[in-house]
């Protein structure tokens, strides 16, 4: 044959026309018992006829010396095919448009489109690497007759050399529409490796009455098994004039089919185990084959009982008072559907608790390889469980706003507001509540102290008018979600828009709410609130019954010694003595004791140069305050991290001051982002009101699974069952409930 090669002509241009947007590569692949090869096409449309289709690359290798399945070699074939397809693409500066591979191994086929990790090395590897360098979805089957590789890996008679080869022009598919191709077929049952290297064997394996992966209960799968084993065992008395059992499951059917169970999967799981155990069951002792070192059951001594269920063969078989069961306890393999549904009965069985009770239970009867990894698994992915460890995931703590950032600005333009109390204050001979007002300044920390009589809006309304006229006017008011200052609020509105709180705020004040249940956001007063607590402990004597003068009196001296606190710590400079406080800008020094600032007899001057003084010290201060305090801001104190945002339409709990069973279900109906564009805050939605805006440090996100994500066997949930779920369905599991720590931010 060597003297007719001259006679091949392979043209170097590809194409003389068509869309090079349409370029598509095809390999095709085929192996025998001598040799494995593929060969690859460039496919482009023709608008004006049928499309072109040009010869690129082929590669072809005899098979190994050692000799070995002829699926193996299919595979081995598939190898090199993706290898030249991306040897061809890479080495072209032509636009790829889709890449195809054809094969006319289903076995091959089936291997590729099936999990890699439940084969031996040799398939499992190959798969990886073909599953690498392309999809499943672009490997396709040819029959023989149509695919030009089958022209490499046969020798004898044949136009090997002829132009007119399919092996030069490609398939006469190619030429015409997708819809013309041979159709594409979907692998449904996986051919193991195991089975089809032991097939020779003629081994009368159980087939596979139930798929595992149709049930989500174990039980429920035991008991449709026991009725189709009645059901032939029904078929098979029908001849024999036996009465037909029709009534309840017996335990006798019951443990049937569970041993029937036992051996599909066992056989699916074992071939090679089972195969060699079944072989020597019919051999003496002294001929009998050990099973290779390389298996899995090799260290635990397998065995078959008279069921033909695989066991373990332990020492313990002298037990007594020991049940059989616990003495052989049944193989199953690990990360199986059916042992992942035994597992997960148990789990529920056990009503959720720790893992190592279920491995407990688990060890009684079965011997699972990695037992504790997956008992853990099936915990992790228990809808009861996400749901009963669902926890906030809060993100990164926010930047500072601008309030806390202010600088030169006078003191107390940006307060939060907060109530504590109430205290008991003796009034003639009766003892009546008054609570306490404090404002804070955000910027230099500073407070100031008004006693509030009742929790009215007119209270309310009277103290932060007492504030202004000593204070001054503030751009902003924080503070929570109070009754009495929602109501302050809409007053103070309504009389700025009549134009009757002219002589009580010079500017519009804007007065801006935390979320409810945030005390975290109000950190900036609630620590100062704790603050002035402390200063009135160690100024009151508990013993004795205030009045209202000494009151006042307490909380001025209370305020004095907050105002007085060190911002920062002492400097170590000579020329700066004392460490900067609040009383610097309210009072020009820390205990607001002031020396003469100019020593001069003009008046006027005296004045003027008192003002610049003053000026000149503030300057000072506000800059030994940006230098020296504003640093210290700049450290997060806790959530570092950053975690995955709340969504629209997601499941949540709302953590509230109640045990855990009492936190309320709702629905995120929207988020809303923060400057920083993080999501800190959410409307949500719960049975029977209106949505509320609610912190996301207060919502804990119920991770419910839907029927697509359940195919690996997590039990899917719909969001109306939520409420189920929340509750054990014989006792109630009570945990610690969730605290937030108030933090300065």
């Amino acid at each position: 044959m060597l003297d007719i090669i001259n006679q091949v002509n392979i043209p170097r241009c590809y194409f003389s026309t068509g869309d090079l947007t349409t370029l598509d590569i095809h390999t095709f692949v085929d192996a025998s018992e001598i040799a494995y090869s593929c060969v690859s096409y460039f496919r482009i449309a023709n608008p004006y006829g049928p499309a072109e289709v040009a010869f690129v690359a082929a590669k072809t290798k005899v098979a190994p010396v050692k000799p070995t399945t002829i699926p193996r070699l299919e595979l081995m074939a598939c190898v090199l095919g993706v290898r030249l397809a991306k040897f061809v693409v890479d080495g072209h500066s032509l636009p790829v448009r889709k890449q195809f591979f054809w094969s006319d191994s289903e076995v091959a086929m089936s291997w590729i489109n099936a999990d890699p990790r439940k084969y031996r090395p040799f398939v499992a590897f190959r798969v990886g690497e073909i599953l690498e360098k392309s999809n499943r979805e672009e490997w396709r089957w040819v029959s023989s007759k149509l695919n030009p590789a089958d022209e490499a890996t046969k020798w004898g008679s044949g136009p090997y050399f002829d132009k007119n080869s399919i092996w030069y022009s490609g398939p006469a598919f190619l030429r015409h529409c997708e819809d013309q191709w041979p159709p594409r077929k979907i692998y449904d049952k996986v051919m193991d490796d195991q089975r089809a290297c032991y097939a020779h064997r003629n081994l009368q394996m159980p087939e596979q009455l139930l798929d595992a992966g149709r049930f989500s209960s174990w039980k429920r799968m035991l008991r449709v098994m026991a009725y189709v084993c009645r059901f032939v065992n029904n078929c098979r008395t029908s001849s024999t004039g036996q009465e037909r059992k029709s009534d309840h499951l017996t335990q006798s059917e019951l443990r049937k089919a569970e041993e029937c169970v036992f051996r599909a999967v066992q056989w699916d799981s074992y071939t090679d185990e089972l195969a060699v155990l079944t072989k020597n069951q019919r051999l003496p002792v002294q001929k009998r084959q050990p099973l290779e070192k390389t298996s899995a059951l090799y260290k635990i001594s397998p065995m078959l009982d008279a069921a033909g269920v695989l066991r373990v063969d332990s020492r313990i078989g002298a037990a007594q008072h020991v049940s059989a069961e616990m003495k052989f306890p049944v193989i199953l393999p690990k990360r199986h559907r059916l042992t992942t549904l035994i597992l997960e009965d148990l789990h529920r069985k056990l009503l959720h608790a720790n893992n190592e009770a279920v491995v407990n239970e688990v060890r009684q009867r079965y011997y699972i390889a990695q037992l504790c990894t997956q008992v853990r698994q099936v915990s992790l992915q228990c809808q009861f469980c996400k749901i009963r460890r669902a926890q906030p995931m809060v993100p990164r703590m926010a930047p500072l706003p601008s309030a806390r950032l202010s600088s030169y600005v006078r003191p107390f333009t940006y307060c939060g507001l907060d109530y504590f109390g109430p205290l008991l204050v003796k009034v003639n001979r009766s003892h009546v509540k008054r609570w306490v007002a404090i404002f804070t300044c955000l910027t230099i920390r500073a407070v100031h102290v008004e006693v509030i009589h009742t929790l009215s809006t007119e209270s309310c309304i009277k103290g932060v008018r007492r504030f202004i006229c000593r204070r001054g006017s503030p751009a902003e008011i924080y503070s929570d979600n109070a009754t009495c200052f929602h109501g302050a609020d809409r007053l103070l509105r309504e009389q700025i828009n009549k134009g009757l709180a002219a002589e009580f705020t010079s500017t519009q004040t804007e007065w801006k709410f935390i979320p409810p249940g945030t005390p975290h956001m109000g950190g900036a007063w609630e620590r100062l609130v704790r603050s002035i607590k402390v200063a009135l402990a160690a100024i009151q004597d508990g013993s004795q019954k205030l009045d209202d003068e000494s009151l006042l009196t307490f909380l001025a001296e209370a305020e004095g010694i907050v105002n007085c606190r060190p911002l920062t710590y002492l400097p170590l400079d000579s020329i700066e003595q004392e460490a900067l406080t609040p009383n610097h800008f309210l009072l020009g020094s820390s205990s607001g004791v002031r020396l003469p600032i100019v020593q001069t007899d003009n008046e006027v001057s005296l004045l003027k140069g008192s003002w610049t003084a003053i000026q000149k010290y503030l300057d000072i201060f506000w800059k030994r305050w940006t230098r020296e305090y504003l640093p210290t801001l700049t450290k997060r104190t806790k959530w570092f991290g950053e975690v995955k945002p709340v969504q629209p339409g997601d499941l949540v709990l709302i953590v509230n001051d109640t045990k855990r069973n009492g936190w309320i279900r709702g629905r995120v109906l929207e988020v809303l982002p923060a400057a920083d564009g993080r999501v800190r805050q959410a409307m949500v939605q719960t049975a029977g009101s209106a949505p509320t805006r609610k912190p996301i440090s207060k919502l804990a996100v119920l991770e419910v699974s839907s029927d697509a994500e359940t195919k690996d066997g997590v039990g899917s949930t719909r969001g109306e069952d939520v409420a189920k779920l929340a509750t054990p369905p014989e006792r109630k599991l009570s945990e610690r409930p969730l605290t937030e720590q108030k933090i300065d931010t």
